[in-house]
């Protein structure tokens, strides 16, 4: 470089940046049933990861479908707690790929597993994939694969990131829709071929995750929420992750037509004075108590078998 000569930047920057490609390229995991496996690489100096097929899928046409509706639904998802899908790339020795952001951080299988999990912590990760879902359903996507294992927290802030969209799916999509996912996590309709599935089937898999947070820690109302959560009857559930995070916060918001919010004054004002009068002449008045913890498992009501909410 001449004297005269001016520069802005650092010296020799471009030897430094490593082009576009990616180097340093080290394979992290592989699912032992599924079709991808991941690597951890470097472009630009940050790390990425990227999603690629199995040697044997390379090039089946079922599966290079799977991986690009992978990318398509992921593309266009920005969230604080969705991982971010950066790109669409082709590499000499890996064939197609999804680009992703890296996560620092581990699953929320480990995190429970080493006994980090914290009741305050519970509730911050339950209303932070209630706000993942909840975004993903306004947009009607299913996650379809909703467990520990597919739920990052991060070493910075102890943050939620969801991730794998692999067996995901959309309105818009026609092709790809078998029954697919972890079993213990599925909800009923989600095994049934040809059965369209909305964002209850992920409240029923929120539902199944919850009650394990409620286990470990001995949580009754954690314990309540995933019972509504997991009904084998999706009318029963709640109908949106706005719901749980209510009923999480021990809030609920009505909108009842006037001649309903009147006959339920009424009965109020009845019930009152039932309860008046019983008082008033020594006499006692009893009411039906719900979740009876005390009750056996097998007496809870129209539970699906295939899962057990907490026993305590």
């Amino acid at each position: 470089m001449d004297n005269g000569e001016v520069s802005s930047g650092f010296i020799d920057a471009d030897r430094w940046s490593g082009g576009q490609g990616f180097t340093d390229k080290e394979e992290i995991y592989v699912s032992p049933s599924g079709y991808a496996r991941l690597f951890r690489c470097l472009r630009y100096n940050r790390l990425h990861i990227v999603k690629a097929l199995k040697p044997e899928f390379v090039g089946n046409p079922f599966y290079e479908q799977a991986l690009r509706k992978e990318f398509d639904l992921g593309y266009g998802l920005e969230h604080a707690h969705i991982c971010r899908v950066l790109g669409w790339e082709t590499l000499s020795d890996l064939g197609h790929c999804i680009v992703m952001e890296y996560i620092d951080g581990l699953t929320l299988r480990s995190f429970m597993e080493q006994g980090k999990l914290t009741p305050e912590l519970a509730r911050k990760f339950i209303g932070e994939l209630c706000e993942a879902l909840g975004y993903l359903h306004a947009r009607q996507i299913v996650h379809r694969d909703l467990k520990p294992d597919n739920i990052l927290i991060t070493h910075n802030g102890t943050n939620v990131k969801l991730i794998d969209f692999g067996l995901s799916d959309s309105d818009d999509y026609d092709i790809l829709k078998l029954p697919a996912g972890t079993r213990y996590y599925l909800a009923p309709e989600a095994l049934k071929p040809g059965q369209p599935l909305d964002c209850r089937a992920d409240i029923y898999s929120l539902g199944v995750l919850m009650g394990e947070m409620a286990e470990v820690l001995k949580d009754k109302k954690l314990a309540s929420i995933s019972r509504k959560c997991t009904r084998r009857n999706p009318s029963e559930r709640y109908s949106s992750t706005t719901q749980v995070r209510q009923a999480l916060e021990g809030r609920t918001v009505s909108f009842l037509p006037l001649w309903i919010a009147g006959a339920l004054l009424l009965m109020g004002v009845l019930g009152y004075g039932i309860y008046y009068y019983a008082n008033t002449h020594s006499r006692s008045v009893s009411f039906p108590v719900y979740g009876n913890y005390s009750l056996p498992v097998e007496q809870w009501p129209d539970t699906i078998t295939q899962h057990r909410p907490p026993s305590f």
